[in-house]
């Protein structure tokens, strides 16, 4: 689907296999003989492509209703005149990218926090400088009601600093009070859609970058500006409420006395010192992008559960608060109704409709004990760090019971499901490579979304493994083909060695393995379509599929439109995904009576015990033996590609 956030204006155009810049003209530049729509083409039927085109098409667009603008005598915020060529004082037009966006989103929020310490440092000099002015309230404006109800009473923090002032705390409450005080603004301006707090800050950041834009363009750049001032001012205050909040309950002398609890010392926001950890981590365990964005996120889903505040003021209730919202949370979380909201309502809204007989699935404790542990490992470190740290999360994990069977999250498909997949048009004939939907009479032999099921169904291997195959990967020994799956893949003729994005990656040590190929994918032509790629020149057996840019993963891409493709052919049932054919494999090769050992290791799974350490493993002949043995009665694969070409040399064994 298109992303109407980012690229509002992408679209398709019928009887065209490209995609289109399509925008209204506005209304107020309609005239005779100018058209209502403005189509250009991005020149691709290819996402990715069209995505990089984009940016230049919409300036383009803006130049021309800018010129429009300027031929009936209107005024044009962005207009560049012919005359004069674009300049740091006369910048032209440009389009408000994502990337861009987000850039000067995030320079405002740095602005925030540095005007806000400017604006703090100076009121202490003021107040420094003249305390009767300061108590006066002339320095700023000291709390004129902050009553509060805690346990059925009120009170007041001012009121109790007052008891016995000391000049620096009640500043720093001060401060606070007139922090919230301006967020609760924001937040009433952001409601009504009021952004003229940053238009100045705005045309600051323009001016900086030497930017012109639009005025679609710029009010979506004062939204977000507003947005992320907000969030800036929430994080800031969220430090101060940890020292502030329901210091008074321990006064309350009808409950009994009770010791307070010490006054945390100041310490570093955690979210600051939780990048530094990542930071620090990933280097020390060189931990891959993949695991650096998960382990981000975990942590993230922690602060906006408990708040993100001084490393020092987390306990153990922030700990049991984490563990109940994220048992509750359901897996599918960024569908209707949960999309959205945040992790607390979802989780609420989880239980509701749980409450009401719908069936919501949960995360699993597996995967919940996972966040714990991550949030743990952070703690840990930031002990060796920081005086007086706890670790909130600690003896939080979910115990499970040993030796008890868990249900099967993952299940094979069935036979009437594979039936389905091998009578799409992808197998029986589809318009074309990218309308795969729709009936027609092109067999995809030569497309990734032919073979990588296929390969999948007769090999066992993961999807990233597939879909990181170079061509120098398909080799033979003795007769026999094979996949030799390793972690670097390396083009023979290739004498600068390895390029940095030739690199793949393997889940485990004993993922690297050679598999033979079975006699199936010769018969339907891959040895055809193998040829095909040789001779273009591909390093790559799947060139179409790239690894992912955000967070380095093979499959991520192939695995999106799996999901759609699977989801056409009419195949919901819940645990049934491309990782599915993994089960088929392995039982289709139990039912061989193929033994543990040798599914292992055609599978990639890890041997046990002293007998891991001796020998280099099964002969290619016993792995192909076995492999050849799997066969699924019943299933109708797509027809044998035998017009035009030779008997298969297919393997013997």
């Amino acid at each position: 689907m298109v992303d109407v956030a980012k690229y509002p204006f992408l679209t398709h155009r019928s009887g065209s296999d490209n995609l289109y810049y399509k925008r209204s003209v506005p209304t107020e530049l309609c005239a005779p003989g100018r058209p209502k729509q403005v189509w250009k083409s991005l020149g691709t039927p290819y996402r990715k492509k069209a995505e990089r085109a984009y940016a230049a098409k919409h300036a383009e667009i803006e130049l021309l209703f800018d010129q429009w603008k300027r031929e009936d005598n209107q005024p044009a915020a962005t207009a560049v005149t012919e005359s004069v060529e674009p300049s740091a004082s006369n910048p032209a037009v440009s389009p408000l990218t994502p990337a861009l966006l987000r850039k000067l989103a995030d320079n405002h929020y740095l602005n925030t926090y540095e005007n806000d310490f400017d604006w703090r440092s100076d009121l202490w000099r003021r107040t420094r400088d003249n305390e009767d002015a300061f108590w006066a309230g002339d320095v700023i404006k000291h709390p004129a009601n902050d009553w509060q109800q805690r346990n059925g009473q009120s009170y007041s923090y001012y009121a109790l600093l007052m008891e016995e002032p000391v000049l620096d705390e009640v500043f720093l409450y001060c401060v606070y009070f007139s922090r919230k005080k301006r967020l609760r603004e924001l937040r009433r301006h952001y409601e009504l859609g009021d952004t003229t707090s940053v238009e100045k800050s705005a045309d600051k950041l323009l001016s900086s970058h030497e930017l012109k834009i639009c005025d679609a363009d710029r009010n979506r750049l004062l939204r977000k500006l507003l947005q992320s001032e907000i969030k800036a001012l929430e994080d800031i205050t969220a430090g101060n409420e940890a020292i502030f909040d329901g210091i008074v309950s321990s006064q309350d002398a009808s409950v009994g006395v009770k010791e307070p609890k010490p006054k945390a010392s100041p310490a570093e926001i955690a979210s600051v010192l939780a990048e530094k950890y990542i930071d620090t981590t990933a280097r020390e365990r060189d931990w891959p992008t993949k695991t650096i964005l998960r382990k981000r996120a975990e942590l993230r889903e922690f602060f906006e559960i408990c708040g993100d505040r001084p490393i020092n003021t987390y306990h153990r209730e922030d700990g049991v608060k984490f563990k109940d919202v994220e048992s509750a949370l359901p897996i599918y979380r960024q569908k209707i109704p949960f999309k959205g909201l945040s992790l607390a309502d979802t989780a609420d809204k989880a239980t509701e409709l749980r409450n009401k007989g719908q069936d919501v699935e949960l995360l699993s404790p597996l995967t919940i004990n996972d966040k714990i542990g991550s949030v743990s490992l952070f703690f840990e470190w930031a002990k060796t760090r920081t005086v007086g740290v706890t670790n909130p999360v600690a003896d939080q994990g979910i115990k499970r019971r040993k030796n008890r069977r868990q249900g099967k999250k993952v299940h094979p498909w069935t036979t009437d499901e594979l039936n389905r997949m091998f009578a799409a048009p992808i197998y029986v004939g589809c318009q074309s490579e990218t309308h795969w939907k729709q009936s027609g009479q092109t067999i995809l032999r030569q497309s990734a979304k032919f073979w990588v099921p296929l390969i999948g169904l007769f090999s066992g291997m993961r999807l990233g493994e597939i879909i990181q195959l170079q061509v120098s990967d398909v080799k033979e020994k003795d007769g026999i083909h094979y996949f030799d799956v390793t972690p670097i893949g390396i083009d023979p003729a290739d004498e600068e060695a390895v390029d940095a994005d030739e690199e793949k990656s393997l889940k485990t040590s004993s993922s690297r393995r050679a598999i033979p190929i079975h006699k199936m994918l010769f018969d339907l032509g891959f040895e055809e379509f193998l040829e095909i790629r040789r001779a273009s020149g591909s390093t790559r057996l799947f060139p179409e599929y790239e690894k992912a840019k955000d967070d380095g993963s093979w499959s991520k891409q192939f695995s999106k439109y799996f999901k759609r493709f699977r989801e056409s052919v009419g195949v919901k049932r819940r645990g049934v995904r491309f990782h599915s054919l993994r089960h088929n494999v392995e039982d289709a090769l139990r039912n061989a009576h193929v033994l543990k050992e040798i599914r292992d290791a055609i599978q990639g799974h890890g041997e046990n015990g002293v007998s891991a350490e001796y020998g280099s493993g099964y002969y290619l002949a016993t792995l192909g033996g076995a492999l050849q043995k799997i066969g699924y009665d019943g299933v109708n694969f797509p027809a044998l590609n035998s017009e035009n070409r030779a008997e298969p040399k297919a393997p013997t064994y």
